[in-house]
């Protein structure tokens, strides 16, 4: 990822790269859409789920299935859904 892609996401969704900013702060972090708009970035979950899409789309972060909802994460917890 350079910094013009960054950028463009930057462009196209601010909230992407705020989800962004988060996974690269803490790593191991994992959460449900519903978790990150409360604790993460404090928006509407509708809009954090489009973002949290856009990113799973670019392969930036994944998307797990658990038992009762999604949890999307990044580096070692990365795996395909």
């Amino acid at each position: 990822m350079t910094r013009e892609n960054v950028a463009e996401i930057g462009e196209d969704s601010p909230l992407a790269l705020q989800i962004l900013d988060y996974f690269r702060r803490h790593p191991q972090a994992k959460d449900s859409v519903e978790g990150i708009a409360r604790f993460w970035v404090d928006a509407d979950p509708v809009d954090v789920s489009h973002a949290l899409e856009k990113l799973v789309e670019l392969d930036l972060i994944s998307k797990r299935k658990n038992a009762s909802r999604d949890l999307y994460a990044t580096g070692v917890e990365k795996q395909s859904a």
